[in-house]
């Protein structure tokens, strides 16, 4: 079910409306887990013993943690839950490499492969069960005793596919509370929902069709066309998990639950460590308190902490994905980072707006081996932005679009607001809703999944 289909829309409202009649916590508990099972297992109803099973693994092991503080039971636990993220989303690739270097060294690997079916969202839920693990290890969070509180908390509908990563001192103490309807709190959420579903439906999806194109024949782009591809591709991505974001968080609002935000003016970014700050803030949050501190952090040496952002980086681009064009793109922005740091002084005396150049634009090429499908494709769209034919035939409805969404990305971040709906006077607030919806209805239509649902 996807958030922006008609299906989910009725299907939210009818629940919202369920949610707020009925008035005991425990039975609006049981209504969010039911309706989150249902909405996850729409596409695949097999996916729902993963999820019921990893609710049950890690219930059990967080319990169990609280009572005993051991780094034997937190492996197991960890290790439990990677499994799973191994076997499902890096169990093919981690054949073919054997298959490959087995024949490279003469043998006849015969090895068979895992389904390849992935389940949607595990690397979102498989991180936010390990931080619980790790909080609840290190006495920063207390493990939750309710069974029903922890399956709400693992399966949320809002968050579970694409995120945001939520912690569990933030989400748990809200599910335990009695929460009183807030008519200002659903209508920021149901803006927010709006907000959301226009950046993936009347912007991410109409660019993303010239997107796909562009890569399917990146041998037949002019310069112009290969740039505009590599720039509509930025704002593709931005709008769409940021457009998916922006819903999530409406959702929560809407069921009387605050989850952080995810996005916050990242092309706006001076340098890659700050536009890090600012793209998927809980995925970079995770990856600081889990991974780049556990590695040791900047308490180390210089040379050890530039490969600690390094292995932090990397690791986070093979999350993306199971490809080596992930952890290409993850050492290559963990390298630029250190490149940061080495002229942070020299850089200090640039104005901010060439740091936003140049940030911008390192985050740009660095998009092209996320989004390339092939190592042939990515060869040849570099050698057709550098050295191909100017093509008369760009599409000048994608060309405005992709220049008019980045070029008002900075105010478009401060209207996408929880809080800019209670500042706008009621005809304004009308106005501009009615403008989205005519402008979802005129031009856009749901063609993609959020391209974070591979992730």
């Amino acid at each position: 079910m996807l958030f922006h289909s008609a299906t989910f829309l009725v299907f939210v409202t009818v629940l919202v409306a369920l949610y707020w009649v009925t008035p005991w916590q425990r039975a609006r508990l049981v209504l969010l887990f039911l309706s989150s099972l249902v909405f996850y297992g729409w596409r695949h109803w097999p996916s729902v013993f993963l999820l019921l099973g990893s609710i049950a693994v890690n219930y059990t092991v967080g319990r169990a943690l609280e009572t005993r503080k051991s780094k034997p039971l937190l492996a197991l636990g960890i290790t439990l839950n990677l499994s799973f993220l191994l076997f499902f989303k890096y169990g093919r690739f981690v054949v073919d490499q054997l298959i490959h270097l087995g024949a490279l060294i003469g043998l006849d690997l015969h090895v068979p492969k895992p389904d390849a079916w992935m389940p949607l969202g595990i690397s979102f839920f498989t991180f936010q069960v390990v931080a619980y693990l790790v909080d609840v290890y290190r006495r920063e969070l207390p493990a939750e005793r309710s069974l029903l509180v922890f399956a709400v908390f693992k399966s949320f509908f809002a968050q579970l596919v694409a995120g945001p990563i939520v912690r569990g001192k933030d989400l748990l103490p809200q599910l335990r509370s009695v929460v009183p309807f807030d008519v200002a709190r659903v209508h920021r959420g149901a803006w927010l929902v709006l907000c959301g579903l226009f950046l993936k439906v009347g912007v991410a999806d109409v660019l993303g069709d010239y997107v796909d194109y562009g890569w399917t024949v990146p041998d037949t782009l002019g310069i112009n066309n290969a740039w505009l591809v590599v720039y509509a591709y930025a704002a593709q991505l931005l709008a769409d998990f940021w457009g998916y974001s922006t819903m999530a968080v409406g959702l929560g609002l809407c069921f009387g639950l605050t989850l952080p935000i995810n996005f916050d003016n990242p092309y706006g970014a001076s340098s890659l460590r700050e536009f890090w700050r600012r793209w998927h803030i809980t995925l970079s949050i995770w990856l600081r308190d889990y991974l780049y501190i556990s590695l040791g952090g900047g308490r180390v040496s210089k040379p050890r902490a530039a490969f600690n952002r390094l292995a932090t980086m990397a690791i986070g681009g093979l999350w993306h994905g199971a490809g080596w064009n992930f952890v290409l793109w993850g050492v290559l922005h963990g390298l630029w980072m250190d490149l940061e740091l080495v002229t942070e002084k020299a850089r200090g005396r640039w104005p901010k707006w060439l740091g936003v150049f140049i940030t911008f634009h390192v985050v740009v090429f660095l998009w092209i081996p996320f989004r390339a499908p092939s190592l042939d494709a990515l060869t040849t769209m570099l050698t057709r932005m550098t050295s191909g034919p100017w093509d008369i035939n760009t599409p000048a409805q994608t060309a405005v679009m992709t220049l008019a969404f980045l070029a008002l990305q900075k105010p478009l971040f401060g209207l996408v607001r929880a809080e800019r709906v209670d500042t706008l006077k009621p005809l304004a607030e009308v106005a501009l809703a009615a403008a989205m919806v005519w402008l979802l209805l005129a031009y856009g239509s749901a063609r993609q999944d959020f391209i974070y649902y591979v992730f």
